[in-house]
């Protein structure tokens, strides 16, 4: 019988320890897909040159990137920018 006791308050006692680590398991991981609402801003301004003789003609944002496109009488050209570190990420340039 005092077996049969102590089994029963050990398999009691793994009970709660397996539960609360499942419990601390699912809130850790839970925790890494909740966003704060304070967005922290890398760069707060971006500045951008005019390649020379060049028209701006569009300006467009898509996806936390912002792109830019110029034109002038031979060439167009297609700037896109990181909205997030201020990075030109790719340039296109396209001969008419």
């Amino acid at each position: 019988m005092r077996g049969l006791k102590f089994l029963v308050i050990f398999m009691g006692i793994l009970i709660l320890l397996g539960t609360s680590f499942l419990v601390f398991t699912i809130i850790q991981r839970g925790s890494k897909f909740i966003k704060t609402n304070e967005e922290e801003v890398i760069n707060s301004s971006i500045e951008i040159i005019t390649p020379t003789n060049m028209e701006l003609k569009n300006v467009s944002s898509n996806d936390g990137k912002i792109i830019i496109k110029f034109e002038d009488e031979n060439k167009y050209i297609i700037k896109i920018f990181s909205l997030d570190s201020g990075l030109e990420l790719r340039s296109i340039s396209i001969k008419k």
